[in-house]
């Protein structure tokens, strides 16, 4: 593929990712949802193209939501978890399986030890807005098996790509 279809590709994949989220900002519901659709975007460039559109693709979908988004918070959540994942996660599976799940695990702690920090240290919200130490516990319980469904999402979506979907854009991809 030249150099010319990869710009090409990355930046429609890019403005993809952020009419999606733009969408997602306006209805705050939906605003997870389309991050986990837009960082399939970002699985889909480090697939067919590779390096370093994909740090390319994480880095402008992120930077135009953070300047058009009408809630920041959106570009935020892209920026630090769903537009840098696939690509950690595509990096930490070329590692040993054993690595896997610890590793995935201390990058979702330290994702969440830090809005912790920020939200309290440096905005003065308290990030659980509960006093009773077992529901924090709780809800960063829920947190950790969110994460969990969150990187079985993106595999099943990545087998689907490759077996389904791959198979019949090939050729548009030359």
């Amino acid at each position: 593929m030249s150099s010319t279809k990869k710009l090409t590709l990355s930046a429609i994949t890019v403005a993809l990712g952020a009419t999606f989220m733009t969408f997602g900002a306006f209805f705050e519901a939906f605003d997870l949802t389309v991050c986990c659709l837009a960082s399939i975007l970002v699985m889909f460039i480090y697939m067919e193209i590779g390096s370093p559109y994909h740090w390319l693709v994480w880095i402008c979908t992120s930077l135009s939501l953070l300047l058009i988004a009408p809630g920041k918070f959106i570009g935020a959540e892209y920026l630090c978890i769903f537009g840098i994942y696939p690509i950690l996660k595509a990096y930490i599976e070329r590692l040993a399986r054993v690595l896997w799940i610890p590793l995935k695990a201390i990058f979702f702690a330290v994702v969440v030890a830090g809005a912790m920090l920020v939200c309290e240290l440096l905005l003065g919200v308290p990030f659980f807005e509960v006093e009773a130490t077992w529901m924090k516990v709780g809800m960063t319980a829920l947190i950790a098996v969110a994460a969990i469904a969150y990187d079985m999402f993106l595999t099943v979506m990545i087998r689907f790509y490759i077996f389904k979907i791959r198979p019949r854009i090939k050729n548009l991809l030359k």
